[in-house]
């Protein structure tokens, strides 16, 4: 929804049309890299621990276990975080780690097509009476609680049917198996090497690109070509199906543009503001919802009456930019962010690890 005020129409056009082009730029993309980087982490950390001769398995669990408790505490004041949901799903990377890269292939195509959804769509082609539905009540008193809600209501319902309803969603949109298909790619590329060797992967790169391309492009179109003779339910199921399979697409389109660019402009062993950034990507994480829950929510400053999608993403830019210097200074000071240095030595149960450099 866009809050500006109704005798601002030039505004009121511009949020529409900023809001379409972040919601297709954006939506269901971040955290599709987000994933990927996810399982590739995971498989860094194994050889990492594995080579120090600790047991992997056992500081993986725990590491994930700290992070469900960082993540719980944050959701505590923004609903909308991923931490606690990295955490429980991780586990599963504990158990696809054991099987080779071809059964790994396997489950990730069946998770990234959303095999239960077509298992459904074949069945309401196959029984008439078959009806589709989909369960939101969790969702029924989100916005009023984050609008008009005190920061204890809102901590209140957080606790819990906050992560009911961030499970709803998860689970309507399938991004749960979406997630684990991501995990998974991300651990393939860490077995082949890919981020170690992207030049000899730049042909396979080039292939990517184009396929994700031309497969987005396809899907995007999908929507004009449904037969009027399908139902309610075949057409909804068939656009969750096109919704899903085009934001794994643009995330590919997304992901070999990045890879691409890094090449050309040789920036694998560079240091830049968004590398600093991404060393201190946990980090700059928390701090964004701690700043932005009391700047939009009612209990606080409650900007969300008076900022649409522009200036939303003009105050989000403005964030984003201050983030990136900030990491700059200061990781000229600091070896890792302070989220960063406590998630590992915690997971090292070693509170002596260099933080501040001399």
């Amino acid at each position: 929804m866009l809050y500006v005020p109704e005798n601002i129409g030039w505004l009121k056009t511009c949020d529409s049309k900023v809001h379409d082009i972040l919601f297709f730029v954006f939506s269901g993309k971040a955290y599709s890299i987000f994933a990927i980087l996810f399982g590739l982490s995971f498989y860094i950390q194994m050889q990492n621990l594995s080579a120090r001769g600790l047991n992997f398995y056992w500081k993986f669990s725990w590491r994930l276990a700290i992070l469900l408790i960082m993540g719980y505490l944050l959701s505590l004041l923004y609903i909308g975080e991923i931490l606690t949901v990295f955490a429980l799903l991780g586990l599963f990377l504990l158990v696809l780690n054991l099987l080779p890269n071809k059964w790994l292939t396997i489950i990730a195509v069946l998770f990234l097509i959303q095999f239960p959804t077509l298992i459904i769509l074949r069945l309401s082609f196959s029984e008439s009476h078959f009806i589709f539905h989909q369960n939101w009540n969790a969702w029924a008193n989100v916005f009023n609680t984050f609008s008009k809600g005190s920061f204890s209501d809102i901590v209140r319902f957080n606790a819990f049917n906050g992560h009911i309803a961030k499970w709803q969603f998860l689970y309507n949109a399938g991004r749960y198996l979406q997630l684990i298909g991501l995990f998974i790619i991300g651990l393939l590329l860490g077995r082949a090497r890919y981020f170690e060797n992207l030049t000899v992967f730049l042909p396979q790169t080039r292939k990517l690109a184009l396929v994700s391309g031309v497969s987005f492009l396809l899907i995007y179109s999908s929507p004009f070509f449904i037969p009027s003779a399908f139902n309610v339910t075949q057409k909804e199921l068939i656009a969750l199906l096109s919704d899903s399979y085009r934001s794994f697409f643009f995330t590919g389109v997304l992901f070999t543009s990045f890879i691409l660019l890094a090449v050309e402009w040789e920036w694998e062993n560079k240091p830049t503001l968004l590398s600093n950034y991404g060393k201190m990507s946990l980090s700059n994480y928390i701090l964004q919802p701690l700043i932005g829950v009391p700047f939009f929510y009612g209990f606080g400053l409650g900007m969300y009456q008076y900022f649409g999608a522009t200036y939303s993403v003009l105050f989000g830019s403005g964030f984003f930019i201050l983030q990136l210097l900030f990491s700059k200074i200061w990781l000229k000071h600091f070896y890792y962010g302070p989220f960063e240095w406590f998630w590992r030595a915690l997971t090292l149960m070693n509170f002596k690890l260099p933080f501040k450099k001399i």
